[in-house]
């Protein structure tokens, strides 16, 4: 994951660093100076590679057993979300702005992963909703009315259990990066095309199943097509 990141990254970089040497001259960042609000709709693909661990109780009065088994795998799928973003672009030059915005993915939960325990029983299914992120894109002009972008930013969604579980349930966390292109009207109406991933920390879920000795742990990565529309004020 980590060498995926530093090649979009560098990919993105210099993108944007060919594009500012190829147009130093052209203005266009007041074009999209100000508030703006969208619409947007995403196709994610989830995969969560991790690990399922089943074990007898290994306490004193248990007798200090080991019968442990641990499984590793990977899970996930394709989930489209839908939602809106504000935010505002602020001109640092003829041809560089930079955009801060929120986003919300909207509240529809998606399935993730079905969990078995030690009798191989389907006790547990993991569902994401509720997908947001904070991000700052750096930004240039291209043309009078067109722009390319990287995105970074912090991303969140709720984790939910349901089934047979003892143990809490966190909510995820993690790290953005993307990049894109808009065009905007002179009438204030846009749009938004972009490419990205999300690669959300390592959570862990105990008591799958009733027992409290077995548990599951993933780390989700997220690859993702996103296209917005929306009015810049």
């Amino acid at each position: 994951m980590k060498a995926l990141r530093t090649k979009i990254s560098t990919y993105a970089i210099a993108l944007l660093s060919s594009v500012m040497l190829a147009t130093p001259t052209l203005a266009g960042s007041s074009d999209f100076s100000g508030i703006f609000i969208a619409g947007h709709a995403e196709l994610n693909v989830v995969a969560i590679p991790g690990t399922h661990t089943a074990g007898a109780d290994t306490t004193e009065s248990a007798g200090n057993s080991t019968n442990v088994e641990v499984t590793e795998g990977a899970a996930g799928g394709f989930a489209p979300t839908a939602g809106y973003e504000v935010g505002f672009n602020l001109p640092l030059g003829d041809t560089f702005f930079v955009t801060v915005g929120f986003a919300d993915g909207g509240g529809k939960s998606a399935a993730l992963v079905k969990v078995d325990d030690a009798a191989g029983t389907s006790d547990v299914s993991l569902h994401a909703s509720n997908p947001s992120w904070y991000y700052i894109a750096p930004s240039i002009s291209i043309f009078d009315n067109s722009a390319v972008y990287f995105k970074i930013g912090k991303a969140y969604a709720d984790l939910k259990a349901i089934g047979d579980l003892t143990g809490g349930v966190p909510n995820l966390d993690g790290d953005m990066w993307g990049i894109g292109t808009t065009s905007i009207a002179d009438n204030g109406l846009f749009i938004k095309t972009e490419a990205g991933a999300v690669q959300y920390n390592e959570f862990s879920i105990v008591g799958i199943g009733g027992d409290a000795n077995t548990k599951v742990e993933g780390i989700p990565f997220v690859g993702y097509g996103h296209v917005a529309i929306g009015y810049k004020f």
